[in-house]
């Protein structure tokens, strides 16, 4: 999911709102190309990837085991666990930032 923001975010910022907000769950910075990104972890198989760019946040439902993501892949995407957390941070996000 693509949230539009009103001014431009920084990662660190986003990450201090998130481990706030989301207390239970991992959230840390994972060093993608072409830009740093944050994950969100509720579980060895159930997180969510965010990117910013200008003024967007790039939301996508992800598998933080990088083995087990191996093994998942695309089908983590289509599985409804991993959209509803997708949601659930796009939702918190949507708040804060749009």
């Amino acid at each position: 999911m693509i949230l539009q923001t009103k001014e431009p975010t920084d990662l660190n910022d986003l990450q201090r709102s998130l481990e706030k907000q989301f207390s239970d769950y991992s959230v840390y910075a994972f060093d993608s190309a072409p830009r740093k990104s944050l994950i969100v972890r509720k579980s060895s198989t159930i997180g969510a990837q965010i990117s910013i760019h200008e003024n967007e946040i790039i939301i996508d439902a992800c598998c933080p085991n990088i083995l087990v993501s191996g093994l998942i892949g695309l089908i983590s995407s289509i599985l409804p666990p991993y959209h509803q957390f997708e949601r659930k941070i796009t939702d918190f996000l949507r708040k804060s930032y749009s």
